[in-house]
C-alpha cells in the first residue's frame, strides 16, 4: 500500500487532486469539501493515500486526516458503500457528524448525502456500530438534531442543500457548538446571502 505521497499541488477541483512528484503527475480522488478546495495550487503537500484496486480500475484516494481515511476504510467495508458513496460521505458530512449519527443511532444527516436513502443510510450505521472507537472526534460540531431542523427550514425558504450542509460544515470547525436551531438558520441565510452578494 502507498502509505502517503509528498508533492506539488498542480490543480485541485471538485474531488480531483493532482500532485506533481518528480516528472510524473498523479491523479488524486479526495473529498470535495472546504478544506480540500481550499488547497493552494503551487504548494506542497504531504497526502495519505489509499490504492483502491478494482478489476477495471485503479484510483488513488488521499486524504489530508488520518482520521478520515481510517473512517473510509470502514465506511466502504459496508456492503453496497463504493469508493465513490464514501467520498461523497466525507464531501458531504464532517467526520464528527458520522461519529455522533452512529453513537445516537440517527440516519438522517447521512441520508442527506445525495444517492444514499433510506435503507443504506440504516445500514452504514448498524454495520459501524462499534467500529469507530479508535477515530478521535472533537467536540465543536453543531448538536445533530438543531442541523436537521434548520436544514429542512432553509431548504423550505428554497435553498439548496448542498450549500446549506456546506456552511454547517465550516461551522463544526469551530466552537459553535451550543447554536440553538434559530440561530443556526439565521448564520445559514446570512452567509448564503454574502456568497450571493459576491
Amino acid at each position: 500500500m502507498i502509505e502517503s505521497l509528498t508533492g506539488k499541488i498542480v490543480t485541485i477541483e471538485n474531488n480531483e487532486l493532482v500532485l506533481q512528484i518528480g516528472p510524473i503527475n498523479l491523479l488524486i480522488l479526495v473529498p470535495a469539501s472546504e478544506k480540500y478546495l481550499n488547497l493552494n495550487e503551487g504548494k506542497e503537500l504531504t497526502i495519505k493515500t489509499i490504492l483502491d484496486v478494482k478489476e477495471d480500475s485503479l484510483n488513488l484516494i488521499g486524504f489530508l486526516d488520518d482520521n478520515e481515511r481510517k473512517l473510509f476504510q470502514k465506511l466502504i467495508s459496508v456492503k453496497g458503500v463504493g469508493s465513490k458513496v464514501a467520498i461523497a460521505i466525507l464531501t458531504t458530512i464532517t467526520i464528527e457528524d458520522i461519529i455522533e449519527s452512529v453513537s445516537s443511532n440517527n440516519h438522517n444527516i447521512i441520508k442527506q448525502v445525495p444517492g444514499i436513502g433510506d435503507k443504506t443510510a440504516k445500514l452504514i450505521l448498524i454495520q459501524l456500530q462499534g467500529q469507530l472507537d479508535n477515530i478521535s472526534m472533537k467536540s465543536s460540531s453543531v448538536d445533530l438534531d438543531v442541523q436537521l431542523e434548520a436544514t429542512k427550514a432553509v431548504e423550505a425558504l428554497g435553498y439548496q442543500n448542498e450549500e446549506i450542509r456546506k456552511i454547517i460544515n465550516s461551522l463544526n470547525n469551530s466552537n459553535l457548538q451550543n447554536l440553538d436551531t434559530e440561530s443556526l438558520i439565521r448564520i445559514i441565510i446570512e452567509k448564503i446571502s454574502l456568497q450571493n452578494q459576491s
